[in-house]
């Protein structure tokens, strides 16, 4: 199996900006999607009736697997549909933590509720203060008693977070009109890697359980950073107006538990003089607050890249616009005006 990357950090050098990276998502207990039947005017799942359709915020800073949610200033804002007019749609916003969203109304009068959070996280330690901003976006979608539609939900969220699981799972059902059709479907479910969707089978899986069934179990050591899935339902039933038809849905995950961070050390410093004509970047790598040890590089390859001060990648620079190695040289004459030094450390 070809290596993958596990970890990516970079560097400038003249300039160097090593603010935290705030990473704001939005989590549903019940599927964004939903199907209105015009046979009998049902909808399904009802957000008009309890558990209602709750949109609840996590934020994750650089060097924490904690939600963050705590350390907002006031309280998150909410737009639907681009106003802050939350009563068209009987939602409320709760004004304590975790400020989730409450909406108790079907999509009677639209097709899609376009959700916005925006929040201001503030570090404990600096009292420096970041805006961050994440979409949710629902839509109904109008079916006919023959007409098959994929919807793919995470039942347990979609964001691994330390303490609280080690896997989740991914569920999708294949829905003839408003009601879910499992007799005589097949389920297969694939992967995106590098733009491309894999099928999960038994050589590949990365753990990954439940591949034919409507229903996957993800650990977290599946999901690097962020990773999409599809799955694709076909109707094998020789009687059905559908017969032979293939439906599918995808859905994200991130993982958040002990994260890989990358550290570039730079003892020379990062600005370039007339007496100082070179400087080395090595690379250590963090998890869970502590250093690894000099072993975890053993098997794996460190490339780095370099980008212009007006951040085109050099494809010039090194072998085919790449160099590999834990250590980096960086000479004056590489560097005009300014230059970023992307690391990606593969295994």
């Amino acid at each position: 199996m070809a290596a993958s990357a596990i970890a990516r950090g970079q560097i400038t050098i003249v300039d160097l900006n090593d603010g935290k990276s705030i990473n704001l998502f939005l989590s549903s207990n019940q599927p964004a999607t939903q199907i209105f039947n015009k046979e009998n005017s049902s909808y399904n799942p009802s957000y008009s009736a309890s558990p209602y359709l709750v949109i609840s915020p996590e934020v994750y800073v650089s060097g924490s697997t904690d939600n963050q949610v705590a350390h907002l200033l006031g309280t998150p804002v909410w737009k639907i549909n681009g106003s802050t007019d939350l009563s068209a749609f009987s939602a409320t916003a709760e004004t304590t933590s975790p400020y989730t969203l409450t909406i108790k109304k079907n999509l009677t009068s639209v097709t899609q509720l376009t959700i916005e959070c925006t929040v201001t996280y503030v570090d404990p330690e600096t009292t420096a203060q970041t805006v961050a901003k994440a979409l949710f976006t629902v839509t109904k979608v109008e079916n006919t008693g023959q007409q098959i539609r994929a919807v793919c939900y995470a039942p347990n969220g979609s964001v691994f977070k330390n303490g609280i699981t080690n896997s989740l799972t991914a569920h999708c059902d294949l829905w003839r009109g408003s009601v879910i059709d499992n007799t005589k479907v097949t389920y297969a479910w694939y992967r995106l890697e590098n733009g491309t969707w894999t099928k999960l089978i038994a050589s590949n899986t990365y753990g990954i359980t439940g591949c034919t069934t409507n229903e996957i179990t993800i650990p977290a050591s599946a999901i690097l950073n962020i990773d999409s899935f599809k799955c694709v339902i076909k109707d094998t039933d020789t009687a059905s107006g559908t017969y032979n038809s293939e439906v599918s849905d995808i859905i994200t995950f991130a993982d958040m538990t002990d994260p890989y961070m990358v550290e570039i050390q730079a003892p020379q410093g990062t600005t370039l003089t007339s007496g100082m004509t070179s400087t080395t970047l090595t690379v250590n790598i963090w998890q869970n607050g502590a250093q690894l040890d000099d072993s975890f590089f053993n098997g794996a390859t460190v490339t780095w890249r370099k980008y212009n001060k007006l951040g085109v990648l050099d494809t010039s620079w090194g072998t085919n616009g790449a160099k590999t190695g834990r250590s980096l040289t960086v000479t004056r004459d590489e560097i005009s005006v300014a230059a970023t030094f992307i690391v990606e450390i593969s295994k």
